[in-house]
């Protein structure tokens, strides 16, 4: 599922990411998560950032009215 960002971000590499796409999520990438992280908002980052090939201090950059939107759409693909 992609999704466009109204507030695009810029990495620290310089380049910057307009849209992500957000696929499906698994068992393991659950586990994965909460192996890195202990605190449940932590481990719904890592989540985020493995579903959409982003690193952690990426989807940390991401404007939080799009992060809404990226969370509406995990819930959307958790319920199909």
């Amino acid at each position: 599922m992609k999704i466009d960002l109204k507030f695009p971000i810029a990495r620290p590499d310089g380049s910057k990411v307009a849209s992500v796409t957000l696929r499906r999520a698994t068992v393991g990438d659950l586990k994965a998560a909460q192996r890195q992280a202990d605190k449940p908002e932590d481990q719904e980052l890592a989540l985020i950032a493995r579903l959409t090939g982003l690193v952690p201090e990426d989807v940390e950059l991401i404007d939080l009215a799009d992060y809404k939107r990226i969370q509406e759409s995990f819930r959307e693909l958790l319920d199909a």
